[in-house]
C-alpha cells in the first residue's frame, strides 16, 4: 500500500511539474512592448509583439494597420487579441497609431493616406533593425481603412510577401467631393463619429484620396491577397472583398466571407466566436503565404 501511495504521489508531482512547465512555456510564448518610432516630423506610437524562440531564430512578421478613427488596439481590442495569438503561432507583429489617433501626439489634420503609407514603411524599417525578423517574409494587414492602406502600401512597396484585409475599404468614399469643397472653404472637414471625438480632415487629405486609382494600385501588388469580409457588413459591403481580389493580378488571391459577421466582426456582441475564427483564418493564411 505504501508503495502504491508513493507511486501515486510521484505521479501527481510529475503531472504538477508538467502542468507548471506547460504554463511557464505558454507565458514565454511571446513578448510585447510599447515603443515609439521616430518618423522625422512626428513620432509613431506602436506595439511590438514577438514570439519567443531559440537563440538566433528569425521570425516572419506582419504590420497591422487600424481603421479610420480607431487605434492600434482596434475595435473591441481585437488587435490586442490577434497579435499575441499570431505570436504564439510564430508570427511577429507591429501595430501602430496613425497621426492624430490613439497615443499619437500629432494633429490628425496632418494625416493623409500617403502619410499612412509612409508610417507603415517606417514600421517596416524598424523591424529590419531588430535582428530577429526574417525580412524576406513580411506581410501587411489592415481593418477597414487600414485595409485600404495595407493595399496602397503593398502596391507602392514591393517588399511584402502577402497581404490580408479585414473588411478592407476599396475605391472612393461617397461624398468626398462635397466634403473637399467644405475643407477648402473652412480649412478642414469635420468627421463626426458616435464612438469618439470628431476628427478634422484637411484639403490635402481629400486631394490625396481622390487621386487614387484603386484598381491600378491593387494590380501593382505582386503578393497574394486574402480579403475577409462579414456577410452582414453594411459599412464595407461584402462584395467589396471580391472587387479587391478581381483587381489582384496574383492567381492565389482569395475572398473569405464570414457568416453573421458585421463590420466589427461581432466584437461588441459579447460573443467572440467570429473574432476567434477570423484570427485563426488569418494565422492559417500567413502560415501559408509568409
Amino acid at each position: 500500500m505504501r508503495k502504491f501511495l508513493s507511486l501515486l504521489l510521484a505521479l501527481a508531482m510529475i503531472i504538477a511539474c508538467c502542468s507548471f512547465a506547460a504554463a511557464e512555456a505558454a507565458e514565454k510564448a511571446y513578448t510585447e512592448q510599447d515603443i515609439t518610432i521616430d518618423a522625422g516630423g512626428h513620432q509613431i506610437p506602436a506595439t511590438l509583439t514577438l514570439p519567443v524562440g531559440a537563440e538566433g531564430e528569425r521570425f516572419p512578421a506582419v504590420i497591422m494597420l487600424h481603421g479610420n478613427g480607431s487605434t492600434r488596439h482596434e475595435a473591441g481590442n481585437a488587435y490586442d487579441y490577434a497579435a499575441p495569438e499570431m505570436a504564439k503561432a510564430g508570427i511577429a507583429t507591429i501595430r501602430f497609431d496613425y497621426i492624430g489617433n490613439g497615443d499619437s501626439t500629432s494633429d490628425y489634420i496632418d494625416f493623409t493616406y500617403d502619410k499612412g503609407v509612409e508610417d507603415a514603411m517606417k514600421c517596416y524599417e524598424y523591424l529590419a533593425t531588430l535582428g530577429v525578423i526574417d525580412m524576406d517574409h513580411v506581410g501587411i494587414m489592415g481593418w477597414s481603412q487600414g485595409g485600404r492602406l495595407a493595399l496602397l502600401t503593398a502596391a507602392r512597396n514591393d517588399v511584402f510577401t502577402t497581404v490580408l484585409t479585414w473588411a478592407g475599404a476599396y475605391d472612393q468614399k461617397g461624398g468626398e467631393q462635397k466634403q473637399y469643397e467644405i475643407a477648402k472653404k473652412d480649412g478642414y472637414y469635420e468627421v463626426i463619429y458616435d464612438w469618439r471625438a470628431p476628427l478634422k480632415q484637411s484639403p490635402a487629405y481629400y486631394e490625396c484620396a481622390m487621386a487614387i486609382d484603386y484598381a491600378a494600385e491593387v494590380a501593382n501588388i505582386k503578393a497574394p491577397i486574402l480579403a475577409i469580409n462579414g456577410k452582414e457588413d453594411t459599412t464595407v459591403l461584402p462584395e467589396t472583398a471580391q472587387k479587391i481580389v478581381d483587381a489582384s493580378t496574383n492567381p492565389d488571391s482569395r475572398v473569405l466571407l464570414l457568416d453573421g459577421a458585421d463590420h466589427t466582426f461581432c466584437v461588441f456582441s459579447g460573443d467572440d466566436t467570429v473574432l476567434k475564427t477570423m484570427v485563426q483564418d488569418t494565422i492559417d493564411w500567413f502560415n501559408k503565404t509568409l
